[in-house]
């Protein structure tokens, strides 16, 4: 009888954490991809900022990225409505170090950040820093 209360007790614990039968994704909430995508032939150094939230309330976290000639970086994944507000509003902050002679794009405008669609059918939004 121990043995079997043991093992719903277990099993009931891996399936609340989701390990034992993973929740599927809500379709209302894809995973969203952020990239940040540099056209140019020297690399470009930034610092994005985001609002995080955890048992002690919302606090900002600033990364600093680095992104190489031609190349683009993963900048944020999360989980949002489809039909949510413009994707430069989920930076708090968005910091580029200026390069002399590069033009760098305004990532706090939402004509400069390109939506699309992955293989998988997960949306993401690519910035392009800099042609």
């Amino acid at each position: 009888m121990k043995n079997i209360f043991a093992l719903v007790l277990v099993s009931a614990f891996l399936t609340g954490c989701g390990i034992l039968f993973p929740f599927p994704e809500s379709k209302k909430f894809p995973t969203t991809s952020f990239y940040v995508k540099n056209n140019s032939t020297q690399a470009i150094n930034f610092k994005a900022s985001v609002i995080k939230r955890n048992s002690m309330g919302p606090f900002e976290m600033t990364n600093a990225f680095t992104v190489t000639a031609k190349d683009s970086v993963l900048v944020r994944q999360v989980s949002f409505k489809r039909d949510s507000e413009s994707p430069q509003n989920w930076f708090n902050k968005f910091t580029i170090f200026p390069i002399e002679g590069l033009e760098m794009k305004d990532p706090n405008t939402a004509e400069n950040w390109f939506q699309g669609v992955n293989q998988n059918g997960k949306p993401f939004y690519t910035f392009t820093i800099a042609e």
